[in-house]
């Protein structure tokens, strides 16, 4: 199983007002408006790899996966 590089997104869906602000984390936050915002950045998966899309789901839906993170 090769690792695949991942960057965290918060986006919170609901909100009228939303202040980020700096901290130590390297969280990207955004309301759901702001969504498109991440449309410019490309993502290190491609549709040719569906093995490996598959992979993260199956990863990324158990709890535990997330306890060390």
């Amino acid at each position: 199983m090769r690792p695949v590089p991942v960057e965290p997104v918060l986006v919170l869906v609901g909100v009228t007002e939303l202040k980020v602000v700096a901290t130590q984390f390297s969280v990207r936050v955004y309301q759901e408006c702001q969504v498109a915002a991440l449309a410019p950045l490309s993502g290190v998966l491609t549709a040719d790899q569906v093995e490996q899309v598959e992979q993260v789901h199956s990863v990324a839906r158990h709890r535990q996966a997330w306890n060390q993170a």
